[in-house]
């Protein structure tokens, strides 16, 4: 939502995931092991919008169920490349459905986002059998109440229901499950959890868990969220694609993004949604977990810090160094909307370490490592 936007998805993040929301630049990805649960549904936004017609019938040959595509956001943003998603998906026999990035803060500004996503939705499909998703993770909704959330979400829901759209669902992160937003009859919730080694079915009661958000399929080039069904909720829906004059645009995914400011925080410790006091106006940290070693070199104009604050300069002053991982974490940006994730990183003769933003980061050993 790895939007984690999602992203955020969410992936991620997103988050916590925010749904497929990450710059697909080469990075440590999640191969299929068959110790993982299963990947029934990935979730799409604009930052896939590049995949092709095959790429989605690979999804389909390797398992894929289901797909469920960002549609809008707010009240203003529509998802530029949602028809030719649909079209793919329909194309390779997956079942179609929706999310909508929520920032709403009243009833009022619910239903209007709800009036948002239907139109969204109805510009490129007549089927009213698809899950429409609530996607909770915007930082602002994490300073209401619970019953304030929960009373906003029913009026989105509502809205939703009245246009012939019966099944809807949430989205959001196990930390804020319960705490800011629940699960209901209605909604008995997608949620987000990235475990370091994802084993089993998580969330029995749910419609799905969205397990990882770097998850590489064989034959693809680029890391998906990827999630376990539970239940058929979210199958069975082939929508027929009504309108393809949005297929492209210019329009960005402001649900996630790839703003490269390395940000400093205190070194790794176990998945948490707390975040240093300095920075907790500008950054929150979404979660922070462990991860396998694996080498990188930086490109041209990464920029890393140490753990004490002191940032080095542009890449010209360490262009010989192999980076090494041990941990990452994923930034939702409160001055932008935006997420990252950013890895914890320390050199091949142990002399530097801190937190890069991972689309600096190349795979493989420096070839100029002295």
């Amino acid at each position: 939502m790895s939007h984690k936007s999602l992203i955020k998805v969410g992936v991620s993040f997103a988050a916590f995931a925010g749904f497929a929301l990450f710059s697909n630049q080469t990075k440590a990805s999640m191969y299929p092991s068959s110790s993982q649960p299963s990947s029934d549904m990935v979730d799409l936004s604009s930052y896939q919008g590049n995949l092709t017609a095959s790429d989605y019938q690979n999804l389909a040959s390797n398992g894929v169920k289901a797909v469920t595509i960002k549609a809008t956001e707010g009240t203003g943003y529509t998802n530029p490349y949602l028809a030719q998603q649909v079209k793919y998906a329909q194309q390779a026999g997956l079942s179609i459905n929706f999310y909508h990035f929520v920032h709403f803060t009243s009833q009022s500004t619910a239903i209007a986002e709800a009036q948002n996503f239907i139109n969204a939705v109805q510009q490129v499909t007549t089927s009213k059998n698809v899950v429409m998703v609530a996607d909770f993770e915007s930082s602002e909704l994490g300073s209401l109440s619970k019953s304030t959330n929960n009373a906003n979400l029913a009026a989105f829901d509502q809205t939703l229901n009245s246009a012939g759209y019966s099944k809807t669902d949430l989205y959001t992160m196990s930390s804020w499950l319960g705490v800011k937003i629940d699960t209901n009859a209605q909604n008995k919730g997608w949620i987000a959890n990235w475990p370091y080694s994802p084993t089993g079915n998580k969330y029995p009661n749910a419609n799905a868990w969205q397990w990882a958000s770097d998850y590489r399929f064989p034959g693809s080039s680029v890391d998906l969220d990827v999630s376990k069904l539970t239940n058929d909720y979210y199958l069975g829906s082939v929508g027929d694609s009504s309108n393809s004059s949005n297929d492209t645009s210019n329009n960005t995914d402001s649900g996630s993004g790839n703003d490269g400011t390395a940000v400093i925080v205190p070194g790794p410790s176990e998945p948490t949604n707390q975040y240093s006091a300095s920075r907790s106006q500008s950054v929150k940290l979404i979660w922070r977990t462990s991860m396998k070693s694996h080498a990188f070199y930086t490109t041209k104009g990464a920029r890393y810090s140490k753990h004490l604050g002191t940032r080095y300069d542009y890449n010209k002053n360490l262009p010989n160094v192999t980076w090494y991982t041990d941990a990452h974490e994923k930034l939702y940006k409160k001055n932008t909307g935006k997420y990252a994730i950013y890895y914890h990183v320390r050199s091949n003769d142990n002399a530097h370490g801190g937190w890069i933003w991972r689309g600096y980061l190349t795979s493989g050993v420096n070839p100029n490592q002295k």
